[in-house]
């Protein structure tokens, strides 16, 4: 869509593209002086399921009304969900809140496992883990998130190994990074 604000109305035309924000696409010098850039490629916009999703692992403590708020902000229109929004979007809350890993323990250590298209990364932290899930989320990647025991992923991983050889693992964990076994 064109900029909300135009500084140089009267002077020239306004862009039929902006950032996400409203703001003009960054200058760019060319032959007759600087103009806003050539919008590329936009990815498609999140689903408002997914933009939920994303802004509880970023926001897990953020009630139904904040989520509401947020999506109204975004431009999303809560109003064409089936149903009351506040009791769509807090179904969709519980249901993250049950599929969530669960805390590790000090003595029994996890290893989260994010998936999503043809990659899979593996972390020791739940937070770098839901940063991945995000990231994915965005890249209309649909991210699943497990929470495994070491004895679980080595398990999983041979399965992967074998019955999917196309699939990228990332192990992110600091103790492979360092060569460690």
């Amino acid at each position: 869509m064109p900029p909300r604000d135009w500084p140089l109305d009267g002077f020239a035309s306004r862009p039929v593209a902006s950032h996400h924000d409203g703001t003009p696409l960054c200058p760019v010098p060319g032959p007759n002086g600087s103009r806003p850039a050539d919008p590329i490629g936009v990815p498609a916009r999140l689903t408002m399921w997914q933009a939920v999703r994303q802004s509880w692992l970023i926001h897990p403590g953020w009630t139904v009304a904040d989520h509401l708020g947020w999506l109204d902000d975004e431009g999303y229109d809560t109003g064409t969900l089936a149903g009351d929004p506040a009791e769509v979007v807090g179904r969709w809350l519980a249901e993250h809140r049950r599929a969530a890993p669960v805390a590790s323990l000090a003595d029994d250590p996890r290893v989260y496992v994010v998936a999503g298209g043809d990659m899979v990364a593996v972390f020791d932290s739940a937070d770098e883990a839901d940063m991945m899930a995000v990231t994915m989320t965005a890249a209309h990647l649909e991210p699943v998130s497990r929470c495994l025991t070491e004895a679980q992923w080595e398990q999983a991983h041979a399965v992967l190994r074998a019955q999917l050889p196309h699939v990228t693992v990332t192990d992110a964990r600091p103790t492979r990074a360092a060569g460690a076994p």
